[in-house]
């Protein structure tokens, strides 16, 4: 843990990521949160084999839909969240104690604005949305109720996002992961206990996940309150904090856009899928887990370094920041081919998890898997170059990035998959992937030409 916690005055506070070596600040800030997200991989394949073994393939194509929606809803929620949670670290990294309170609040109150107009959206919108992808008859009530009953767990969701983006904004990585270790310990046994011994529905898995992410909304809390209490804003600087929700929420929603505009494209993707038949639908969702099983170690690095490169930007140590870009980059590289490495030899094992009795799917699964696997390099260095110019502060770029893997998605719904099947399917990431790179390497290379004329005019 790099932030020294303090019960004292804000003046207490510590800038935890702006000395020493970056690629060794940025791999041990990483480990806690690449931890954590080792769990929710685990936590996610854990349940797809048990709505697979207990459930049978329909119920896991039944999730495999409705998770299509909620994704779209939580990469706009983990946007705005982590956008305000960008403001905060900035500060941090620039010493401003009020300004630092202020943040907390503005972000705070923004989870619970948008907590609310999200979950009366979804309420009214689920069922529609479902037709319009052209879900099959035999799992739309299971989907539907997936996604409705999740719905209600929301406000946890984003509640525990913006208070863990707190956390490590100050430094503090290594908490939110014991709190997710807690919640996924939790979600696996009430999983266990209302599928496996009470036989109920779909429904019940999202209860479990409802009831565990309540829990580790109740321990970040807890853990803010206690340790970081400079954090904490007072009457006033709640109130001066509604004044800052305009400031946060246009940073949040850029990334929530960039967010939103993947899952976007995923959806119609999706409906693409939908129409090659449940048998599919059931490969790609047992496949997807492999795939962010492969994803994970490269969303991990690009958290720490959005946080980093805010840091770094508000204390004004832009060189910090490029070392940081260059050694993230090969950091990507290296985890890319040994992902790629993992997938060849057990990704065909790892499936097999989650579909029995069904050779087919089995084997579009394992195909899935493997050009995933073989690409997924091409994403590691695009989210290192994503998360920096999202810790700079910068808006267009990721926005751009999101639409580029959005045009994409779209080429491959409506001209790839009907001509190549699942193929395609499995090509529309390492696409998506290469294409959104190329607006947010042109940028950073804008924004490093710009920083330089401007330092050299100043020397003049």
């Amino acid at each position: 843990m790099f932030f020294k916690k303090s019960r004292g005055t804000s003046s207490e506070i510590k800038i935890p990521l702006t000395s020493g070596n970056p690629a060794k600040q940025i791999v041990i800030f990483t480990l806690p949160i690449l931890a954590g997200d080792f769990l929710n991989i685990f936590y996610t394949m854990a349940d797809a084999f048990i709505i697979g073994r207990w459930l049978g393939i329909e119920g896991l194509a039944a999730v495999g839909v409705s998770v299509t929606i909620l994704r779209l809803v939580y990469g706009i929620t983990i946007g705005i969240t982590a956008g305000a949670a960008v403001i905060t670290a900035q500060r941090i990294g620039a010493g401003d104690n009020e300004g630092i309170t202020r943040s907390v609040a503005a972000g705070l109150s923004l989870s619970f604005y948008i907590s609310v107009i999200l979950t009366v959206l979804l309420l009214i919108l689920t069922r529609p949305l479902l037709l319009i992808m052209n879900t099959p008859a035999e799992i739309m009530n299971d989907a539907a109720g997936y996604v409705l009953v999740s719905v209600y767990g929301l406000v946890f969701f984003i509640f525990y996002n913006m208070l863990a983006g707190i956390l490590r904004a100050g430094g503090d990585s290594f908490s939110p992961f014991i709190f997710i270790v807690i919640g996924n310990i939790i979600n696996i046994i009430l999983n266990l206990i209302f599928v496996v011994i009470f036989s109920w529905g779909i429904e019940s898995i999202a209860a479990a996940t409802i009831i565990s992410k309540f829990v580790t909304v109740i321990l970040a809390a807890r853990h803010l309150m206690r340790n970081f209490k400079q954090f904490l804003p007072c009457k006033e600087q709640w109130i001066q904090g509604q004044r800052e929700l305009g400031l946060h929420f246009s940073l949040g929603i850029a990334m929530a856009l960039q967010r939103s505009i993947v899952e976007v494209g995923n959806i119609l993707v999706q409906v693409a899928l939908n129409s090659l038949g449940s048998l599919s639908i059931a490969a790609v969702s047992a496949a997807q887990r492999i795939r962010a099983l492969n994803m994970m170690p490269l969303f991990s690095l690009s958290q720490a370094m959005t946080t980093y490169t805010a840091q770094n930007y508000g204390a004004g140590k832009m060189d910090r920041v490029y070392k940081g870009l260059f050694q993230a980059s090969l950091i990507s590289l290296g985890l890319g081919f040994f992902m790629a490495a993992l997938n060849h030899f057990i990704g065909g094992y790892m499936v097999s998890l989650f579909l029995v009795d069904s050779p087919e799917a089995f084997n579009l699964a394992r195909q899935y898997v493997l050009i995933t696997g073989y690409t997924v390099f091409i994403l590691g260095i695009m989210l290192v170059f994503r998360s920096s110019l999202q810790g700079l502060g910068m808006r267009r770029a990721p926005i751009l990035c999101g639409l580029m893997e959005t045009v994409m998605s779209i080429f491959a719904a409506f001209v790839l998959i009907p001509r190549l099947g699942f193929l395609a399917v499995c090509l529309v990431n390492p696409l998506s992937w290469l294409a959104s790179g190329i607006p947010l390497y042109i940028a950073f290379g804008i924004l490093k030409n710009k920083i330089r004329d401007t330092n050299n005019e100043h020397q003049l």
